[in-house]
């Protein structure tokens, strides 16, 4: 059974790499997939741009915060990115809250 359900999107979203700021992400989207007894995250950003040019590239692993609704999607896999600080796509492991304060 596959069962697809949209979890939630935002405008602007903080990009992290080893526990450090690398950039930002424009117009994330994620969709939360049920299949074979597991859950499947994957998502769609609109623009990505990074402090460092030589981190804007496809098949890094990032976690990615979403400020407004508290929420970290952990081991964000960038698979495929149009043109350097355009749009594209990613996978996740697993998505977790949390409390800024």
């Amino acid at each position: 059974m596959i069962i697809m359900e949209r979890t939630c999107g935002s405008y602007r979203c903080d990009v992290f790499q080893d526990g450090k700021l690398i950039g930002k992400m424009d117009g994330v989207n994620l969709i939360q997939w049920f299949v074979k007894n597991s859950y499947r995250y994957t998502g769609t950003f609109s623009r990505f741009t990074t402090m460092d040019p030589n981190r804007n590239q496809s098949n890094i692993t990032v976690d990615i915060v979403f400020a407004n609704k508290r929420i970290i999607i952990k081991d964000a896999r960038v698979e495929w990115i149009k043109n350097q600080n355009q749009n594209g796509t990613f996978q996740a492991t697993k998505i977790e809250s949390y409390n800024p304060y």
